[in-house]
């Protein structure tokens, strides 16, 4: 091999370890190690979002994937399953991800039926329904009381990621099968009953991909893809889960949610969850919550990560 060629190697070598190295997992010396749960319920058959409680600190709210009735299970970061909320007035075609806030009107949640596998669906759902503040029975009811038809006006696009940033008063979703995720975003103060068209912002390069996905139609993923994403409850951090790994990025003063998530993020390894589908911070956004599919689901409890 001649010297030319040894140095065009090294070259290329250093390159990608300097590109792995800005995917380092960075965390404090003090955090703690990840506390496992499984949630006792037999309702969570196929986990696909979970959101934490406006009103407590130790209740989340989750629901499970395609093929369920349009429902939600509460539980606390014990596992143990507290009711289930029966939604009247939504359909459930793939329930992908789901957010809470809360505004001077009250605190409510927000449910993204937004899957569309093979990207054929006109248009996709997103509910508005008023949080319950006291869990008084083990089945309880909620009505919508908002309903967003969302429209893609670059052609339909699966998705299973959504979060709500209360203070801008916007809706923020992240496309699941482009070689690199597109971030959108619609109003919360939007007419309701009729299409509402997704304000497309930009790509998001700095998590992993691979050089092609699979076309929209395909109905396959890769490790990369975005599963769900969140908002902490004071804004000043994100996170993106995908199949493998979980991003952490911290938000610095008057960054945009596109500014964000095209930072070099933290990277939050989570072994022992076999197929990765939902994510949260905690109410006091001190913890982030990951969680499985599975039966039972789990979870993984860990305190946020700190960047170096």
């Amino acid at each position: 091999m001649s010297i030319l060629r040894i140095r065009t190697f090294i070259g290329m070598l250093c390159t990608c370890i300097a590109v792995a190295a800005q995917l380092t997992f960075a965390t404090t010396a003090s955090a703690a190690p990840a506390r496992h749960i499984e949630i006792n319920s037999t309702l969570l058959t196929e986990m696909s979002g979970i959101t934490a409680s406006a009103h407590h600190n130790n209740r989340y709210w989750a629901h499970n994937d395609s093929g369920d009735r349009p429902r939600l299970v509460a539980f606390n970061e014990q596992g143990q399953h507290l009711t289930e909320l029966r939604i009247k007035g939504a359909s459930a075609f793939d329930w992908e991800d789901i957010d809470s806030f809360s505004d001077t009107t009250g605190s409510y949640l927000v449910l993204a039926d937004i899957g569309d596998n093979m990207a054929f669906r006109p248009y996709t759902d997103v509910y508005v329904i008023a949080e319950p503040t006291v869990l008084k029975s083990p089945v309880m009811e909620a009505s919508v009381q908002r309903h967003f038809m969302l429209i893609n006006e670059d052609g339909p696009r699966d998705a299973e990621a959504l979060a709500v940033d209360s203070a801008e008063r916007f809706v923020y979703l992240l496309s699941k099968r482009d070689v690199h995720p597109r971030l959108y975003r619609f109003s919360l103060d939007a007419l309701t009953e009729q299409p509402v068209p997704l304000n497309y912002l930009g790509e998001i390069r700095s998590i992993p991909s691979v050089d092609k996905h699979q076309a929209q139609g395909a109905g396959r993923i890769t490790r990369f893809s975005p599963t769900a994403m969140a908002f902490s409850p004071n804004g000043d951090a994100a996170i993106i889960v995908t199949l493998g790994k979980t991003y952490y990025f911290p938000r610095k003063q008057n960054q945009s949610w596109l500014q964000v998530l095209n930072a070099t993020p933290v990277v939050v390894n989570v072994k022992s969850l076999p197929q990765i589908e939902a994510g949260t911070f905690s109410r006091d956004g001190k913890r982030l919550l990951i969680g499985s599919e599975g039966v039972p689901a789990k979870m993984e409890i860990l305190d946020r990560p700190t960047a170096k």
